[in-house]
This record gives C-alpha cells, sequence and structure tokens, in this order.
C-alpha cells in the first residue's frame, strides 16, 4: 500500500489511469518476486549440510581423559576436509572436566563449501542423565536430527564396550560405561532403528566389537562398520587424521577402507604398536549367516570337539587375558577351520570375503595371539554347554537362528 501511495502521489498525470495502475500492477509484481527469491536464497544456504557425523562420546568412567583429547583432534582434523559438512559431537563426562562441560553437551561444527571450519557452537545442554539409556539415547539422537539436517549420516560410538556380551556389572558391559550403567546391543540396534536415521557407516571406538553378533544385531542401521575385534587403545582413533575420510561423502567405502587404514598406520608409529580393525558391509551378512548355517548344521557333530579345555588353548581368542571375557570370542575364520577340519567351503571364503571388506592389524605389541594366515578381523562366540548364562543370552540374539546354532544341541 506503502508503494501504491508513493507511486500515485509522483504519477506524471494527476490523476491515475487504466495504462499507470497496469504498469504498477507489473512493477509491484517484479518487486514481490526479487524479495521471494532473495528469501528463497537464505533459506538454501540454510539447507542440510551433505553429510553430517555424529560423535557420541560417554565418558563419565576410567578413560574419560583419554577419550577427552579425541575433541581436539577432531577440530585439528577438520582443517583437512575438502567438502562442506557438519560434525556433532554429544559429550557426558560426568563429573570430569566440568569446567568446560558442566552438564552433558551436544555441540558442532561447520565446514563449509570454501573449507572454512566454523567456531564450536553449542546447539543443546542437557540435565545429568545416563547417557546409554535407551530413552535417553534417542532424545539426544533426536536432537542431532533435527537441529544439524544433513543428506546422509555417520556415527561415532567412543567408550566402554565388550562385544555381544550381555549387561551385567558384576563382570562386564556390551557398550558404554556412564559410571557403571550401560546398554545391549539388541537395545542399542532398537534405539538407533527409532530415529529413522539410516546411517552410512557406524565406527565403535571401542574393544571386542566385531564380532558377527554385534554386527548382524546393527546390519539394518547402518551400511557399513568399522570395529575392532580386540582391544581398543584407549586413546582411540586417530581422528585428525581420518575425519577428512569420515566427512566425504562420496567414494564411500573406499573412503571407509582408508580411515581403516589410517588407523593402522597410526598404531605402527606408536610406543606401543597395536591395532586390530576391520571393515564390515552390512548387505553382505545374511549371505555370511546363510552359508555359515549351512556349514554348522553339516559339522555339527564337530562342534563336541570345542571342550573347554580346547576352548582354552585356541589360539585365537579376542577376549583372552581380560578378567570376564575370556571365551567370550574367536577369530570366525579360525572357528571355521576348525570345526571343517581345515576345509573351509570356498563359496564361505568368497562370502567372508565380500562381507569384511577390509581387514589389519598391528601386534609389535600383542594384547591377543594374531595369526595372519588365518585372521579374519571379526569375532564369534563358541558355545559350551557350562556356559550357561551366556549361552542363555546368546539364544536371544539374531545371529543365534540366523547362522546355525538354533539346529545344534545349544
Amino acid at each position: 500500500m506503502c508503494l501504491l501511495f508513493f507511486y500515485l502521489c509522483h504519477s506524471q498525470t494527476k490523476e491515475p489511469t487504466m495504462k499507470n495502475l497496469i504498469a504498477f500492477s507489473l512493477f509491484l509484481c517484479v518487486i514481490v518476486m526479487s524479495l521471494t527469491a532473495c528469501h528463497d536464497d537464505e533459506e538454501e544456504q540454510k539447507v542440510e549440510a551433505t553429510r553430517a557425523v555424529f560423535m557420541y562420546l560417554v565418558a563419565d568412567n576410567s578413560i574419560s581423559k583419554d577419550i577427552y583429547p579425541n575433541i581436539a583432534a577432531v577440530e585439528e582434523g577438520l582443517k583437512q576436509v575438502g567438502s562442506p559438512g557438519t560434525f556433532v559431537i554429544y559429550w557426558d563426562g560426568g563429573d570430569h572436566y566440568k569446567n568446560e562441560f558442566p552438564q552433558p553437551t551436544l555441540f558442532k561444527y561447520e565446514v563449509g563449501s570454501d573449507g572454512e571450519v566454523g567456531k564450536r557452537e553449542v546447539v543443546q545442554i542437557y540435565d545429568e542423565q545416563n547417557s546409554v539409556s535407551p530413552e535417553v539415547m534417542l532424545k539426544v539422537f533426536k536432537d542431532m536430527k533435527t537441529l544439524c539436517p544433513a543428506e546422509t549420516y555417520g556415527l561415532i560410538f567412543g567408550s566402554h564396550a565388550s562385544g555381544w556380551l550381555p549387561v551385567d556389572r558384576s563382570r562386564t558391559r556390551s557398550f558404554g560405561d556412564d559410571d557403571g550403567n550401560e546398554i545391549d546391543i539388541p537395545d542399542l540396534a532398537s534405539v538407533l532403528s527409532e530415529t529413522s536415521i539410516h546411517f552410512d557407516f557406524i565406527l565403535m571406538d571401542a574393544c571386542l566389537m566385531s564380532q558377527v553378533e554385534v554386527a548382524y544385531e546393527l546390519r539394518d542401521v547402518a551400511d557399513y562398520l568399522i570395529l575392532s575385534p580386540a582391544e581398543v587403545m584407549s586413546q582411540g582413533f586417530p581422528y585428525k587424521d581420518i575425519v577428512k575420510y569420515l566427512l566425504n561423502p562420496t567414494d564411500k567405502e573406499q573412503n571407509l577402507i582408508r580411515a581403516a587404514q589410517g588407523y593402522i598406520d597410526y598404531y605402527r608409529k606408536q610406543t606401543y604398536p597395536w591395532a586390530t580393525i576391520a571393515v564390515v558391509k552390512t548387505d553382505e551378512l545374511a549371505a555370511l549367516a546363510a552359508l555359515t548355517h549351512s556349514i554348522i548344521v553339516e559339522y555339527q557333530e564337530n562342534l563336541k570337539k570345542f571342550t573347554p579345555f580346547m576352548l582354552t588353548s585356541f589360539q585365537y581368542e579376542y577376549g583372552f587375558g581380560r578378567s570376564g571375557l575370556d571365551r567370550s570370542s574367536y577369530d570366525f575364520r579360525a572357528f571355521i577351520r576348525e570345526l571343517t577340519d581345515d576345509n573351509i567351503p570356498a563359496s564361505f571364503e568368497e562370502q567372508l570375503g565380500k562381507t569384511v571388506v577390509f581387514k589389519g592389524y598391528v601386534d609389535g605389541y600383542p594384547l591377543v595371539n594374531i595369526d595372519e594366515e588365518i585372521y579374519s578381523g571379526i569375532g564369534c562366540y563358541i558355545p559350551y554347554s557350562s556356559f550357561t548364562k551366556w549361552n542363555a543370552y546368546f539364544k536371544t540374539l539374531q545371529w543365534y537362528s540366523a547362522s546355525g546354532w538354533a539346529n545344534t544341541q545349544f
């Protein structure tokens, strides 16, 4: 209306003519369209990042001082990123680093199309909470998705872990340690499924997570898994070196392999050169389970050879030497070789190679005996009748039925 009044007052004619009004209408349309276009441009500048990587750090535990430096390592690593994206970190350190993080905090870094890294931006602060509670985890993940939208997502978990094993405060944990609280892997998979986010990858910066039982539970929530079958040194992954691969949305499989190789290369140069790693392609796990099923059913009589004595001396035990974890995980390929009397089917070998697309290790400081000839990068549980508590829980896992164990005496 102001524009109309201005136009009429300054018209060369004393009275507005139809021609004047038509001309003004056209002029007004141009102005409105220009303003709308500008508004749309502003909206387009706020569009989703190409990729967002979520890092979920549960650090109210004994390795908080080792997890905390990962934040600075990420900040350094972001300087090497060549594509735009968002890196989001959730930190819960309990009483650790209270000056910087008085409460559990969600914060992010934006990388622009020019490679410029924005300052840390706090997007949410939470009351004290159990960060491995399914309800809390689901809320945080939904906040991440709402406040930091992207076209594709990657996920990193950092904390203590012990693979497929059930939550049992007297002995061990499955994933996470928030002041003694833990979460079972099936519950974790359920939380991730409820987020409605399908992740390009999940990286577990935690011990003993490369196990077929774990991978099979997580197969529907991510395309790839980056996992270690044995111990992860407390300082974790070298994020300064690998963030550029994790935040790159192109050539997905090769960039994840580069990240895994970067992990191995880093630990080759450390005072304690030890690391194990695998990259698992989840859409190949169903076929691997089917082949395992046929082998276990065919050779189930040979399962009798896996006695407690034999399992104690079996040299491919990933939980060896850790109280409460002995006999919880063995090299998967080593198990199949022993089960088939050193006659691993070619079809199994081929499918295992399609499933574990990368494997690597450094054993200059051997925490576990790694045999290069048989190392598969992924572990498995071998039940025995006296392991009653573990066996009962193992039967609740999807791998138990899919892999053929349900057709045996266990």
